[in-house]
């Protein structure tokens, strides 16, 4: 298998991952995990998630070549999955669809493709001669 088909695998396993999660009803574990911090707990697990799922999604689209155009279609394929996920959330009982989330997991994504761009850009210039 080649690299760019090992980062799609990873994307759409961890995009999977997700999904299943943000249907699922997670409250009690989230309760649970959380020591009565829910909204501190879901944020930043938001948050990180979805940089994950940004980095992941900008490796599968972009390689370590990371240009605007590849950004903004990572970007959107990234936080498609967010909105997806809160418009479903909408009708179940028990989850609650949030504006609030969906914000979060665009910073996330956006701070995934970030830390790629980053990390694209130092290993450019490590292998640089001189």
């Amino acid at each position: 298998m080649s690299d760019t088909r090992k980062w799609r695998a990873a994307a759409v396993i961890w995009a999977a991952v997700i999904f299943v999660s943000g249907v699922l009803p997670t409250e009690a574990a989230v309760t649970r995990l959380s020591g009565g911090h829910d909204w501190v707990f879901t944020t930043a697990a938001h948050l990180v998630v979805y940089a994950v799922l940004g980095f992941l999604v900008g490796v599968a689209v972009a390689g370590w070549d990371v240009r605007w155009r590849s950004a903004a279609l990572a970007l959107g394929l990234a936080t498609a999955l967010g909105g997806v996920i809160e418009v479903i959330q909408g009708p179940l009982p028990y989850r609650d669809a949030q504006v609030v989330d969906f914000v979060v997991d665009v910073a996330g994504a956006a701070a995934g493709l970030v830390i790629l761009s980053a990390v694209a850009r130092g290993a450019r210039s490590r292998s640089r001669p001189g």
